[in-house]
C-alpha cells in the first residue's frame, strides 16, 4: 500500500484517547464500537458503590491510591495483575490535580472508563478466550477507524504482546489503543495539510518521543 494511504486514511476517523476483573454488571456501559472519550472532569458524583474496594486497597488509610496501590485494584479476567506501565499511564491520565496518586473521584472515574473499554474488549474477543487475538485486535483497529497496512498491525500488536504468547491480555490491549491515538494525536498535530506526512526538527522528534513515556 502507498505510504499516504496508509498514514493520511489510518487517522482520518481515529479514537478519541482515551478491568475485567470486578465490574458489577450495572457498571457496563452500553455497548459501542467507538473507544471511550478523553477523560475529563465529568461533575458526576462519586459512585459510592467503589468505596469497599477504594478503602480496601489504600493500605495506608490516606485516602490516595499509590501506584502499587491501585496495581492491587486492577486486575485483568484471569485475576493476573495489570502491566505496571499501563497502571501509570490510568496514573497519568486520571491524576487530575497531579499529586502522583489517585483519590476517590479520580478513582470513580477510571474504573467507568476501563468498564467502557471492557465492554469494547468483550465484543472484539469474538471467541470468548479472554485475550485478543491478532485477527481480533486488527478487526478493533479497523473498527476505529484505522486503516494501517498488515506488516504495521502485526508489529504493533508484537510491542504489546511482550511475552509473546499470542494474544493480547485486556490490560495490555488498552495500553495498546491508548498508545497508538497518543502517536496519532502528535502526528496530526504536525500533519497541517492532512496529507498523511510531516517534516519535523531532530529536537521536536526527541520532545514528542519523550513525552510519551
Amino acid at each position: 500500500m502507498h505510504p499516504q494511504g496508509n498514514y493520511a486514511g489510518a487517522y482520518a476517523n481515529s479514537p478519541p484517547p482515551n478491568h475485567n476483573g470486578r465490574f458489577p454488571p450495572n457498571h457496563r456501559p452500553v455497548p459501542t464500537s467507538r473507544p471511550p472519550p478523553t477523560p475529563a472532569p465529568s461533575g458526576s458524583q462519586p459512585d459510592p458503590s467503589l468505596l469497599p474496594l477504594f478503602r480496601a486497597v489504600d493500605k495506608d488509610g490516606s485516602g490516595q491510591l499509590s501506584e502499587k496501590e491501585l496495581g492491587a485494584a486492577l486486575v485483568n479476567g484471569d485475576w493476573s495483575s495489570f502491566d505496571p506501565y499501563t497502571v501509570r499511564l490510568m496514573i497519568r491520565m486520571f491524576d487530575t490535580d497531579r499529586s502522583g496518586t489517585i483519590g476517590f473521584e479520580e478513582f470513580c472515574n477510571l474504573w467507568s472508563f476501563l468498564a467502557s473499554w471492557r465492554t469494547l474488549f468483550d465484543r472484539f474477543d469474538v471467541d470468548r478466550s479472554g485475550n485478543i487475538s491478532l485477527d481480533e485486535f486488527t478487526a478493533a483497529l479497523t473498527a476505529f477507524g484505522y486503516r494501517l497496512g498488515d506488516d504495521f498491525v502485526r508489529f504493533l500488536f508484537g510491542v504489546y504482546d511482550k511475552e509473546r504468547k499470542g494474544h493480547l491480555s485486556f490490560d495490555l490491549f488498552v495500553q495498546s489503543c491508548i498508545s497508538l491515538k497518543r502517536m496519532t494525536d502528535v502526528f496530526k498535530r504536525y500533519d497541517d495539510d492532512r496529507d498523511g506526512f510531516i517534516t519535523l526538527s531532530f529536537e521536536d522528534f526527541l520532545t514528542e518521543i519523550l513525552r510519551q513515556r
